[in-house]
């Protein structure tokens, strides 16, 4: 009996002993793990994100053995949450950092991404798109502070089945001119959906929106304009020159008419994209990630038993105005945290030459549908009718310039569009309106050219009156040639212009009646004397 006691407690003993061990074990890999555990933070990219990423980082520890700590930031906490972080010594900064397009040069410029021009080469930047290059870098500087990720451009989507049985061809929407008129006669269409709601053409954000500068970007660029231009050193704000205000002018006629796009004052992006959906709008000027929402279920947020997935997405080409064709292209890069530790500096630089590699820009991408900014990968996006035209706009498209200002040049844009649309939606004669937009327009310069810190001398009433003038002046529209057949009637329909010409006529007709009726008046007054 004696002898089982003592077999027991040595046993106990050992196994005491074991579980210390153990205890000591676990907490020193622990300790270990944690020491090299990497952070990424990555903002929700859509449907699919989340899932894609958490493979790619499983699949980087199953090859490399490094664990990593992935974060996911919405868009709206993104940038100042950001900024928090690097500038607390006690927070923890992310190591491999998501930044959106623009946003590079500025976290470039106050030191919170580290340069990575020694990568490149393993990287290979021949790989991608210049103009996503472009943003890596501070304007005028040579350092590469990222790289791109994936491609955010934007293009025009139709609603297929409307758009065939309207008997509209692509041929109808070359340019603006063009672009209006067929906005005007799907107006005029008099369509309605299964639920009885009426078809609009298109919409513009125009409530609450953080989108606005994007949507304007096109109009602006394809008349010769921009938003801001170099001028010496620095930039100066382009608002007020002559080929940006007939941009700017045209952005409003849209955004502001109540037969082309009368959703616009009352709606965001979101709620412009789900009008959309519903098969309620003809056009939307959206994202390659809507195409891929097709193939998710409503049940977990997907459009795949939507309107929209039934009556099929046609994409067409942006019009052209006098200076080309453009689209607005952004994205969204990956650069490396600049922090005080640099322990995990060749560690951090491991997980982003992964994430950049091609395969894994190509899983990442086909789970959200952003383009991919690998052009071998875009290439194979080419063969898919889906993207093709997506893609094909990536020729035309252009990305904003990279300042680190432009955040800040940014939300007076975002700001000039909102109250553009605020202004339509509570003043509605024209001559007020036309003055209020120029004096926005002015403010809106004004308050740009302080931000680059360049002089602005502009005369207030001078160049007000001559700004309004580009608000007053009426843009052409150009009708499709079966508009009168989509109409069911065989004249146009009755707008602007049409009225114009007609009114005109009219009182040239009664001038002329005047006329022949005082001449004859003269003529028997005349004779009645000689009598």
């Amino acid at each position: 009996m004696m002898k089982l006691v003592k077999t027991i407690a040595r046993f106990t003993g050992f196994a005491r002993l074991v579980l210390c061990m153990g205890i000591m074990l676990g907490a020193l890999a622990a300790e270990t793990s944690a020491a090299d555990t990497l952070s990424i933070w990555v903002m929700d990219n859509g449907l699919g994100s989340k899932n894609a990423l958490n493979r790619l980082v499983k699949k980087f520890y199953r090859e490399t053995g490094i664990p990593v700590k992935l974060t996911s930031l919405s868009w709206g906490e993104a940038f100042n949450r950001i900024t928090r972080t690097f500038a607390d010594s006690n927070e923890i900064a992310p190591d491999v950092i998501q930044l959106g397009s623009t946003w590079v040069p500025h976290f470039a410029a106050v030191g919170h991404i580290r340069a990575i021009d020694y990568l490149m080469p393993q990287i290979d930047s021949a790989r991608f798109l210049g103009e996503g290059l472009r943003s890596s870098h501070i304007s005028g500087r040579p350092e590469t502070y990222a790289v791109p990720w994936f491609i955010d451009v934007r293009g025009f989507f139709v609603n297929e089945r409307i758009w065939q049985e309207l008997g509209f061809d692509d041929t109808d929407m070359e340019s603006y001119s063009q672009f209006l008129g067929v906005l005007k006669t799907i107006a005029n269409s008099d369509l309605k959906t299964d639920d009885g709601v009426r078809v609009t053409p298109f919409t513009l954000p125009g409530k609450d929106d953080w989108a606005g500068q994007q949507c304007m970007a096109p109009f602006v660029w394809s008349h010769g304009g921009d938003f801001v231009v170099p001028l010496g050193k620095g930039y100066r704000s382009a608002l007020l020159d002559s080929n940006t205000l007939v941009g700017l002018a045209l952005y409003a006629k849209v955004l502001g008419d109540a037969q082309m796009a009368p959703h616009s004052l009352y709606e965001n992006s979101a709620e412009n994209a789900d009008g959309f959906v519903r098969s309620q709008r003809v056009i939307h000027y959206g994202t390659s990630e809507l195409i891929k929402q097709l193939e998710f279920p409503s049940e977990i947020g997907g459009l795949a038993n939507s309107v929209i997935a039934k009556d099929g997405i046609k994409v067409m080409s942006l019009p052209s105005g006098p200076f080309g064709k453009f689209s607005f292209m952004g994205g969204s890069h990956l650069a490396l945290g600049s922090k005080q530790d640099t322990s995990k500096y060749a560690l951090a630089e491991q997980l982003l030459a992964y994430m950049l590699r091609a395969d894994n820009i190509d899983a990442f991408s086909r789970q959200v549908g952003f383009l991919p900014a690998d052009r071998s990968i875009l290439h194979i996006w080419n063969r898919d009718s889906r993207y093709s035209k997506i893609v094909a706009g990536l020729e035309y498209s252009r990305s904003f310039p990279n300042i680190p200002e432009w955040g800040e040049v940014e939300k007076v844009l975002i700001d000039l569009s909102n109250n553009m649309g605020s202004l339509f939606l509570n003043t509605k004669h024209k001559k007020k309106r036309s003055a209020a937009l120029a004096k926005m327009v002015y403010d809106a310069n004004a308050k740009i050219n302080e931000i680059l810190n360049h002089p602005d001398s502009v005369n207030f009433a001078e160049k007000l009156h001559w700004t309004q003038q580009f608000f007053l002046q009426e843009y052409k529209e150009t009708y499709p040639k079966n508009s009168a057949n989509i109409i069911g009637r065989s004249e146009l329909p009755m707008v602007e212009e049409f009225k114009d010409k007609l009114f005109s006529s009219k009182y040239l007709l009664i001038a002329f009646g005047a006329g022949i009726l005082v001449v004859c008046i003269v003529v028997t007054c005349f004779r009645r004397r000689k009598k």
